[in-house]
């Protein structure tokens, strides 16, 4: 399946946000985790797409559902 690179550089951006939202810095996340720290600013640069795993463990470390993380994706 080719990836989408609009969808990708959306869905960075909105990890970018909610993670500066709840305070957190890209060490926090990766920390505890675990998410390597290429691997998460490839996210957050819309470089690379996101297993559902990757967005899981994402939206627990903020705070919120996966569904709320993919909002307006």
């Amino acid at each position: 399946m080719a990836s989408d690179p609009e969808l990708q550089l959306r869905l960075g951006m909105r990890c970018r946000k909610l993670r500066l939202r709840s305070g957190l810095s890209l060490m926090d996340v990766v920390k505890n985790n675990e998410i390597s720290l290429s691997h998460l600013q490839k996210i957050e640069r819309g470089v690379l797409d996101a297993r559902l795993s990757t967005l899981n463990k994402l939206a627990a470390a903020y705070g919120v559902s996966v569904s709320t993380l993919l909002r307006n994706v």
